[in-house]
């Protein structure tokens, strides 16, 4: 699998600078620039969180009435 990060305000993990971040993941990403390109591969996505040194730590939602 490929993975790539995407910083978002509402991620579900967050960095050391509490930055939030989603964490893409494909079997292949085809870029302009060519298969893969600008992602990385790892064998699970706590592997790529690990490696981005991303925690998951989703949003809380509010569903007030």
């Amino acid at each position: 699998m490929v993975y790539k990060k995407i910083q978002n305000e509402q991620g579900s993990y967050i960095d050391a600078e509490q930055v939030r971040w989603d964490i893409l993941e494909a079997h292949e990403a085809y870029t302009p620039q060519g298969k893969n390109v600008g992602w990385d591969e790892y064998d699970s996505l706590e592997q790529a969180a690990n490696a981005y040194g991303l925690k998951y730590d989703p949003v809380e939602v509010n569903n007030a009435d």
